[in-house]
C-alpha cells in the first residue's frame, strides 16, 4: 500500500510542478493583462508558487504520516482551482476588475494550456486517491 501511495503522489506532484513550470514560462507574456492591484501574470506566478509548495508538502507528507490527509486535500483545492480557471476562462469572460485584478478571458486552447488542463486534471485525480488512501490507512473510516 506504501508503494502505490508513492507512486500516486509523484504523479500528484509532478503534474503540479509542470503546471508551475507552464504558468512561470507564460507569467512574462501575461505581465501585459494588468489589474489596478496586480496583474495576469503575477498571478500566474503565484499559482506556480503554491503549485510548488503544495508538490513539496505532498512529497514530505510521504514521511510525515499525520500531515498525508490534510496536505492531499489541499492539493485537490489547487489542482481542482487550477483546472476550473483554465476551463472557464477559456469559456466565460470574467471581470475582476472592480477588485482590482485584470479582466480574464482567453478563448482559444493552444498547447500550453491544454497540457496545463491536463497535468492539474491528473494532479487532481492522484491527489484525490492519495487523500482517500491516507484517510483510510489512518483509521478515520470505520468499517
Amino acid at each position: 500500500m506504501l508503494a502505490l501511495r508513492i507512486i500516486i503522489v509523484t504523479i500528484a506532484a509532478a503534474g503540479l510542478i509542470v503546471n508551475a513550470v507552464i504558468h512561470l514560462t507564460l507569467a512574462g507574456p501575461y505581465d501585459a493583462i494588468t489589474g489596478t492591484l496586480i496583474g495576469q501574470g503575477d498571478l500566474f506566478r503565484i499559482q506556480a508558487v503554491v503549485n510548488i509548495a503544495v508538490a513539496a508538502l505532498l512529497l514530505v507528507s510521504l514521511r510525515y504520516r499525520r500531515w498525508a490527509v490534510v496536505v492531499s486535500l489541499a492539493a485537490v483545492v489547487v489542482a481542482a482551482g487550477g483546472l476550473a480557471l483554465v476551463v472557464i476562462t477559456t469559456l466565460v469572460p470574467i471581470d475582476l476588475t472592480a477588485l482590482g485584478l485584470p479582466y480574464l478571458f482567453e478563448p482559444i486552447w493552444f498547447a500550453d494550456k491544454v497540457v496545463s488542463a491536463l497535468v492539474q486534471g491528473i494532479a487532481l485525480v492522484a491527489a484525490a486517491l492519495s487523500a482517500a488512501l491516507s484517510f483510510r490507512r489512518t483509521g478515520a473510516v470505520q468499517g
